[in-house]
């Protein structure tokens, strides 16, 4: 049985939206791509919320026409100055003497892991695995499994914006008429349709450059490494004026609204020091337009994301694989 999944990415300039059908085995088919100009958006906060519930409405009314039946749920896509992502650590015990590390442990690390405390105002959105440790050592390892220790620790980054804004969003789909199966970074959705495997295991920096604002996001070792919400719009960002804090990167990705300016990938050479390409989608199933595949990275990339849960779904049909998709969003996709 197909599931269909609608995704809209909601920018401040402008609004994409998506419709795909899944398969079992996590083949996708992409029925609409829209956009529209956004009027009650900026930063990823709801400014206005009639003029944000009439682009929703409209753009959804779009991608309905040219698929039945009724779109019902749909997934977002946004980014904000009030993102914070921090790193937590948790660790378990495997026993007295050296043992072979299982899943079932690296679930167990990473539940303990991702127990946060949050102010009341505060709501997590992300969370995405950094890194492993095996026995206090120092070099972090990508994937435990299959390796002897006696402790396992695990590095998570956990992301969270104000409770504010959730409620907002919710309060503009709920209006529109449709229910919020939930929320995406814009920079970590994008990730998943145009880097490969090569780029994040040899070091990449993508910049997803919105119109207000730009996350950076550097993986390394097939995982992320750093991310940081920069203020800062495509003209701020691509004439030097940002600051990288790690350097452990061999290419640089541009995507988002940034992507389509004249001259992004020289000036992003330039000031960065690294050769650079457009982030584009890639294998979407069918051809795109050059245009749609720069504006809809992120739309595509989270469909991309969902179509792997929803393939483990049907391939690990337990309640521990459950429990831990929901920990841990992209970890499927590493491993």
């Amino acid at each position: 049985m197909s599931k269909i999944v609608t995704v809209i990415d909601l920018g401040s300039n402008k609004i994409a939206g998506a419709t795909a059908s899944i398969n079992k085995e996590g083949n996708i088919s992409l029925l609409a791509l829209e956009n529209l100009h956004s009027r009650g958006i900026r930063g990823g906060d709801v400014t206005d919320v009639n003029k944000a519930v009439e682009d929703i409405a409209s753009i959804m009314d779009r991608l309905q026409r040219r698929k039945r039946p009724k779109i019902k749920n749909v997934f977002v896509i946004t980014k904000g100055a009030d993102t914070k992502m921090d790193i937590l650590r948790g660790m378990i015990p495997l026993a007295r003497a050296p043992r072979e590390i299982t899943r079932r442990d690296v679930i167990r690390c990473l539940e303990i892991a991702a127990m946060v405390k949050l102010p009341l105002d505060r709501a997590v959105i992300e969370k995405i695995v950094r890194s492993f440790y095996i026995d206090g050592g120092a070099v972090d390892v990508s994937n435990p499994i299959g390796l002897y220790g006696i402790r396992l620790e695990a590095e998570a980054f956990i992301a969270t914006v104000h409770m504010s804004k959730i409620q907002n969003i919710t309060k503009c789909i709920d209006h529109a008429g449709f229910l919020l199966d939930g929320i995406c970074l814009s920079g970590i959705a994008s990730s998943d349709s145009v880097l490969d495997e090569k780029e994040k295991l040899e070091g990449v920096l993508l910049l997803d450059i919105g119109d207000t604002l730009t996350e950076s996001l550097i993986f390394k070792d097939s995982m992320l490494k750093s991310f940081r919400i920069i203020k800062a719009c495509a003209d701020t960002i691509l004439n030097g004026n940002m600051r990288v804090d790690n350097n452990d990167f061999s290419s640089v990705v541009v995507t988002g609204g940034g992507a389509l300016l004249d001259g992004a990938i020289e000036k992003a050479e330039r000031m960065l020091k690294r050769p650079a390409r457009i982030g584009i989608v890639k294998n979407a199933g069918q051809n795109l337009s050059s245009r749609d595949a720069i504006i809809h990275t992120s739309t595509i990339g989270l469909i991309s994301r969902i179509a792997k849960e929803y393939k483990n779904d049907h391939t690990h049909k337990n309640p521990i694989h459950k429990a831990f998709r929901k920990i841990v969003d992209i970890y499927e996709s590493y491993f």
